[in-house]
């Protein structure tokens, strides 16, 4: 097996990445781009171009296969915006091997502080918007169950009883999960690519309530001045069942996850957030209370 000397690795790297060259014996890794408990991301050269593999660590594998299940739809039926090429992959390995796009991430930060540049603002809602006209043949268990994450939260009793019901009720005129969406849309997930803007990292790819990925851009976009309203403004041009319902539904279970996930950290900066976000659940609260009359 071919060993790394270019670049320092710890033997846990070494080991992901010797995944890599069985899958890809030719793939010449250049660098580490990014590690965590889920995956390493390296940087390589195949073939004479330069290549990204990804390979999830032991307990994460399962993310890989629906990444790479959305690579086998992506090959089936072109999407309408643009991903990267898949040039290898190994369910068993948990390893993806795609083009190395050109360009950075629109920002590498899952809240951003501002600037945000317009054109980017603009050019990340043109790409979800395209995305949400695909409709592809996936199978049933693609389809999220929204049943569950609602009923986590009644059996917590962290709702009072108005907001509960009011909550199923909207569940219920939403309808059922129908959207493809990205399901991970951080802008670290966005690639400018010169005019064009390219979704990667498609691990939580799923048929979801519509405005899913908007909800999420609503929820993360927050400091931005002005981002939470160009966002509305996607939502406000269409209808109830495919707008204003299931985004506010999708927002309150995303507000909800994130509020307790910041729950847990001390530090100033995510204590600020999680006051913030506090602020946020508190205006959407109000906001399903009205819409439900």
């Amino acid at each position: 097996m071919k060993r790394i000397e270019t670049f320092e690795t710890t033997v846990a790297d070494q080991q992901l990445i010797d995944l890599v060259h069985e899958v890809c014996p030719g793939l010449e890794p250049t660098g580490v781009v990014h590690r965590s408990r889920t995956s390493l991301v390296v940087a390589g050269v195949l073939d004479g171009a330069e290549v990204i593999a990804k390979v999830r660590t032991p307990d994460w594998r399962r993310q890989c296969l629906r990444e790479i299940e959305a690579y086998d739809l992506f090959d089936a039926e072109r999407p309408p915006v643009r991903v990267p090429r898949r040039l290898a992959a190994d369910a068993e390995r948990a390893v993806l091997v795609t083009e190395r796009l050109p360009g950075a991430a629109v920002h590498p930060e899952r809240f951003p502080a501002p600037p945000l540049a317009d054109r980017d603002l603009t050019g990340v809602l043109k790409a979800v918007r395209r995305l949400r006209t695909w409709h592809p043949e996936v199978p049933g268990t693609w389809r999220v169950d929204y049943q569950p994450l609602v009923d986590g939260i009644l059996e917590r009793r962290d709702l009072d009883e108005r907001h509960e019901a009011v909550l199923v009720r909207m569940l219920e005129l939403a309808g059922p999960p129908r959207e493809f969406g990205h399901g991970d849309l951080v802008l670290a997930n966005v690639v400018r690519t010169g005019r064009a803007y390219t979704l990667i990292d498609w691990a939580s790819a799923a048929v979801f309530l519509p405005c899913l990925d908007l909800a999420q851009l609503w929820l993360l976009l927050g400091d931005v001045p002005g981002a939470r309203e160009h966002v509305e403004a996607e939502v406000a041009r269409l209808d109830d069942q495919d707008g204003p319902v299931p985004f506010l539904v999708n927002l309150t279970l995303l507000l909800y996850r994130e509020r307790r996930a910041h729950a847990r950290f001390t530090d100033e900066v995510s204590r600020a957030r999680a006051r913030r976000l506090d602020a946020a659940w508190e205006a959407v609260r109000e906001r399903v209370m009205r819409y439900a009359g």
